[in-house]
């Protein structure tokens, strides 16, 4: 498993006259930032980008790039200028990265084999960001074929056709039956909005994962051996 090292760095907002004078040049990086954002944690998980240092084999982790947007997708290699405030505050950012350059980008093509396997919910980040209990993910499932996602969730069976473009995922409203359970009809709905906006689907490993079209991170799956 890739080990993600979490570092803090400034949200693309623009610093105040203020906060530039407190800022000191580090120095100059490549970064290979990878196609879709990943979840990192800080005071509450998080969606950032993904990068790996030139000529690095780990990746790390980094809330924004002052001038960068992310196009999910795309694979990029950038010029970025690393800063640090000279007197960080106490609950702010320890570090300013900084766009210079794209150095190139271009578009990876998913080529995930997801048909006729069956996963197992693993995470899923919703509005409230609430830890889930394993044991309730655990009932959710998915399933593709050549025509429908298809699965159990945490109450009722769901289906929902789609069609792909390129490397992106198209689905039509999802259909589920009319069960009723009180305490997880409302895990239920959120799971169905999530999968509704699914864009790309990538696998990686034993794991299956759904980006919305921002790149964000939403569904992640376990493979279940027959």
């Amino acid at each position: 498993m890739k080990k993600l090292l979490s570092i803090i760095c400034l949200a693309c907002t623009m610093p105040t006259y203020a906060q530039e004078t407190n800022i000191q040049h580090l120095r100059k990086e490549i970064w290979n930032v990878l196609p879709f954002k990943t979840i990192c944690y800080g005071m509450m998980p998080m969606q950032c980008l993904e990068y790996k240092m030139l000529d690095s084999k780990e990746t790390a982790t980094c809330f924004g790039i002052k001038g960068f947007t992310l196009g999910p997708g795309y694979q990029y290699l950038l010029s970025v200028q690393v800063d640090s405030f000279i007197h960080p505050p106490s609950d702010g950012p320890l570090y300013v990265y900084r766009l210079l350059k794209i150095v190139n980008k271009k578009p990876v093509i998913s080529s995930a084999i997801v048909k006729n396997k069956r996963w197992v919910l693993a995470n899923m980040w919703h509005a409230e960001r609430a830890p889930i209990d394993e044991a309730l993910m655990k009932k959710v499932s998915l399933q593709i074929n050549s025509k429908q996602f298809f699965g159990t969730s945490f109450c009722n069976n769901y289906a929902a056709s789609y069609s792909t473009k390129v490397a992106r995922w198209y689905l039509t409203a999802i259909a589920s039956t009319k069960r009723f359970c009180d305490q997880q009809m409302e895990l239920e709905q959120r799971y169905f909005e999530l999968l509704q906006t699914v864009t790309f689907v990538v696998t990686e490993k034993n794991k299956l994962k759904l980006y919305n079209q921002a790149g964000d991170l939403i569904l992640e799956y376990l493979e279940q051996k027959k």
